[in-house]
């Protein structure tokens, strides 16, 4: 056996029975333990051991509640115009400037009072190196809390400005029990932040894309339109003795003044036709007159008339709003028959639908554009709908 395996077997004997080395991965507690500490010790030659860290999560309402009497409350600023908070109980601001004023801490009991300014120019040294120290450590664990960049800002009075200068979103609040002067006083720190990171605030005089990007969602949007021919009003007792193969009469002018409507707002008038044996609706350029929330033909628009007899074997009583008789619907043709557009050339040319201009572009004179549209030549007969005669 050589001089190396005797070694070797020394040290496996001397191993032999030894737990292995209590090494803890990095954690926001572990980190501010160790950054209480050294930060204690480097500015101010403190001695600080933090004997408990616990982490919770707060509210803007529920923060004054769990702050200590006569406590400092030091404003910590973040990026992106983020808030936090750092809170030293009596106990530990007491420590805190006796070991800068008489380079010990006292073993006599704190005097009960509220921190002056002179307590915060004291305690904003050992604060912010506490801050620093906590970022670069807690940056080892895998998803470390947002803490970085939070510096104190000013000395806050009163609880109550906590609300004023704080927003209202879920903090993190970590609560660290310290000892202070090798065990002569015991005391709390309060580090506050945000639980997530901070959402940038707009600049007032800053572009904003938000109506841009709004207008892009809107338009890539669907919407629905429905094509309405003709409005009719009846009694209830009429409406409940209709019956399947019953007829309603509709006006002729009917097929001119159809409305178009998206989530039943008039959008635009239209006249019905086809093209290329499909049925289309033109569009009609609205005036000022026409009002977009009407849902209902006006007696200057054709009315609803008289509807006359009810075809399939039963009758229902005229109805009369003072606008006269409608013709019979023999006078109307069967919808098999209308191959012939003489008898309404009142219609124009109409164009299908997928030829219709962009929206975008149907901004300038209606008028000027509808002549550009084709000819729509004859109405083709629709065989494949029943006769209503």
């Amino acid at each position: 056996m050589s001089d190396a395996d005797i070694i070797s077997a020394m040290r496996r004997k001397a191993g032999v029975g030894r737990p292995p080395p209590d090494v803890q991965p990095m954690s926001p507690a572990k980190a501010l333990r160790l950054a209480a500490a050294k930060a204690a010790e480097d500015s101010i030659g403190l001695v600080m051991q933090v004997t408990h860290v616990a982490e919770e999560r707060s509210s803007i309402l529920r923060l004054p509640e769990q702050l200590p009497d006569d406590a400092l409350l030091s404003l910590l600023e973040g990026p992106d115009n983020a808030y936090g908070l750092a809170v030293f109980d009596r106990n530990v601001i007491s420590a805190v400037v006796e070991q800068q004023t008489t380079g010990k801490v006292l073993k006599l009991p704190p005097e009960e009072r509220a921190p002056t300014a002179t307590d915060a120019v004291m305690c904003a040294e050992i604060t912010d190196h506490i801050l620093s120290l906590f970022e670069t450590n807690v940056a080892e664990v895998a998803d470390p809390p947002h803490v970085e960049g939070f510096r104190v800002a000013a000395h806050l009075r009163e609880a109550r400005s906590i609300s004023i200068a704080f927003d209202d979103v879920p903090y993190r609040v970590y609560r660290l029990s310290v000892s202070l002067g090798r065990g002569v006083r015991e005391g709390e720190i309060l580090l506050v932040f945000p639980y997530a990171r901070a959402t940038p605030k707009p600049v007032p005089g800053a572009p904003n894309n938000f109506g841009r990007d709004f207008q892009a969602v809107v338009m890539t949007s669907e919407a629905r339109l429905d094509t309405v021919l003709h409005r009719i009003r009846m009694p209830l007792a009429d409406v409940m003795s209709l019956e399947a193969g019953m007829v309603l009469s509709i006006p002729r002018s009917a097929v001119s003044k159809v409305e178009l409507r998206a989530d039943d707002r008039l959008v635009s008038r239209a006249q019905l036709g086809q093209i290329n044996g499909k049925r289309a609706v033109r569009l009609i350029f609205m005036t000022e007159d026409d009002d977009p929330l009407d849902a209902s033909y006006g007696p200057d628009e054709g009315g609803f008339g008289d509807m006359g007899a009810l075809s399939g074997g039963s009758a229902v009583p005229a109805l009369s709003n003072g606008m006269g008789d409608v013709p019979p619907m023999g006078d109307f043709p069967a919808m098999g028959d209308m191959g012939d557009m003489d008898g309404m050339s009142d219609m124009g040319d109409l164009t299908p639908l997928g030829a219709f201009p962009a929206m975008g572009d149907m901004g300038g004179n209606m008028a000027g554009d509808m002549g550009d549209l084709p000819d729509l030549g004859h109405f083709p007969a629709m065989g494949d709908l029943p006769s209503l005669e």
